[in-house]
C-alpha cells in the first residue's frame, strides 16, 4: 500500500469546538486523511476562528 502526503490548511469556528478544541479539529482532519502532525498558526478573535495547518496522509491511488 503506498501512501500519499498533503499539506493542508483548515479554518475552525471555535464556538463549534464546545469545549474540545483538540478533538474538534482532530475530527476534521480525519474527514481528509490521517494526520501526521498539526497546528493552529493563526486565532482571529474577531471571526472566532482558528487557522489549522497539518500535514496527512492518504492512501496513494496506483
Amino acid at each position: 500500500m503506498a501512501l500519499a502526503t498533503h499539506f493542508i490548511t483548515l479554518e475552525i469556528h471555535l464556538g463549534d469546538a464546545q469545549n474540545d478544541l483538540v478533538g474538534t479539529i482532530e475530527s476534521a482532519l480525519a474527514e481528509r486523511g490521517e494526520p501526521l502532525r498539526w497546528a493552529i498558526t493563526q486565532v482571529n478573535s474577531a471571526t472566532q476562528t482558528a487557522t489549522v495547518e497539518a500535514v496527512v496522509t492518504t492512501e496513494a491511488k496506483s
